[in-house]
């Protein structure tokens, strides 16, 4: 080491960058390893160490102890660095404990679910309130500890509980989120060196896992349709959330999070929700078109103070509405319907082609538009095919709604107006 001198307030004092020079080192001649390190106009006092046992074909690694406005004098910077310098000796490695302690600042499992939550604000991602309340709800109980101190065991461990209480559904969902969160954790937040979801499958579906999931996709009968209808009062925000996904075919979260200023006013071709491309899972805008049907049940929604935007708010909270398993579970008993909110879209796509809608512009209307179906409808033509398909089901629908009614009742009453 060169520049050796005995460091003393004085040397530390007078010590100077020579002229041309970015950094500087002023090593101590009394302890081997101390030293002075002059940056622009920082001054900083350095411990400088090889790790004991590895020999001079290790690395040597350098640990700032403070500066001569945090540490008093040169002599009690020496006294800090002899200290140091004995812990390596028996086998320490302070930079590696130092650069642990910053890790565990920044690794509590709740502080890192904030940051998860500001970088999924940052991607403009649809469903961020319903992911973070989800890892929460299931993070629970180690939201204080360091991340590090998760195991693939305890991940599991939720999972399985989920498992047994008849949520296979919510732990494969839990294993998806949660995968992507401790991605987040390993690649950007850099506080754990592997996924501990990495590599976990599920299990091997049985047969009867496969037939019970082949039911489980369906399209619902006319009749099946008619009775969720009629169970979802348009007198709460939920019925009216689920009859607009009835008319629309929309994803469960596209719908709940619709807002007032997504719908494009009239043109010649009528009013629309215009879905921005972030909003959607393919990543691409998609329309839907307002049909008089739609328009009613839009016409009764009113405007929550606390998020005056969603045509759909959640009455208990106002944001976007959530808890979608009781919610089903009660309009399932009500209808006395088995149904999933994916069967209504599978019922939308299902409908159309029974109604005549050719492939093509059906997928528009449900929002699968492949790469060569884009020129189809940015050319015109294809965009009036796809509002006549939305007025064709919403008309059906109508119809089968209004024939069921007319069975019970001599009134013959329309059910939209």
């Amino acid at each position: 080491m060169e520049n050796k001198i005995k460091l003393t307030d004085a040397v530390v004092a007078r010590a100077a960058l020579p002229e041309g020079k970015s950094e500087l080192m002023v090593w101590d001649s009394e302890v081997t390893g101390f030293g002075l390190r002059l940056r622009g106009n920082t001054r900083s006092y350095i411990v400088a160490y090889r790790p004991a046992g590895q020999g001079r074909a290790a690395d040597m690694k350098r640990v700032k102890l403070g500066t001569p406005e945090t540490i008093k004098t040169a002599a009690e910077a020496r006294k800090l660095a002899f200290a140091m310098l004995g812990k390596v000796a028996a086998g320490g490695d302070p930079a590696k404990d130092r650069a642990e302690e910053k890790r565990r600042q920044k690794a509590r499992v709740g502080d890192l679910l904030d940051r998860y939550e500001e970088d999924l604000i940052r991607r403009n991602y649809v469903a961020r309130k319903m992911v973070m309340n989800l890892l929460r709800r299931r993070l629970k109980r180690h939201i204080e500890k360091d991340i590090a101190e998760l195991k693939g065991a305890d991940f599991a461990a939720i999972m399985e509980s989920l498992e047994r209480a008849g949520m296979a559904g919510a732990a494969e969902e839990f294993r998806s989120r949660g995968r992507a969160f401790l991605a987040f954790c390993m690649t950007k937040a850099k506080v754990i060196d592997a996924n501990p979801l990495y590599g976990f499958r599920r299990q091997r579906a049985t047969r009867a896992d496969r037939l019970a999931k082949r039911e489980h996709g369906r399209a619902l009968s006319d009749a099946e349709l008619v009775a969720v209808w009629l169970a979802a009062s348009p007198d709460t925000s939920f019925g009216r959330f689920v009859r607009s996904l009835i008319l629309t075919g929309c994803r469960r979260n596209e719908g709940a999070g619709t807002t007032r200023s997504m719908v494009v006013g009239s043109n010649s071709r009528g009013p629309i929700i215009d879905f921005p491309a972030a909003f959607v899972k393919q990543g691409r805008g998609h329309t839907v078109t307002i049909t008089p049907q739609l328009q009613s049940i839009l016409n009764l929604c009113p405007v929550d103070s606390r998020s005056p935007d969603l045509f759909f708010p959640s009455p208990r909270t106002g944001g976007q509405m959530s808890g979608w398993n009781k919610l089903k579970a009660a309009l399932v008993k009500e209808s006395g319907v088995s149904f999933t909110f994916h069967d209504l879209r599978r019922t939308f796509r299902t409908g159309l082609s029974k109604l005549g809608v050719d492939t093509e512009t059906a997928e528009l209307a449900l929002g699968h538009a492949r790469e060569n179906l884009i020129e189809i409808y940015d050319r015109g033509n294809g965009s009036g095919k796809v509002q006549k398909a939305f007025e064709l089901w919403a008309a059906h629908v109508e119809a089968v709604v209004e024939a069921e009614l007319l069975q019970r009742t001599t009134k013959g009453e329309g059910i939209f107006a």
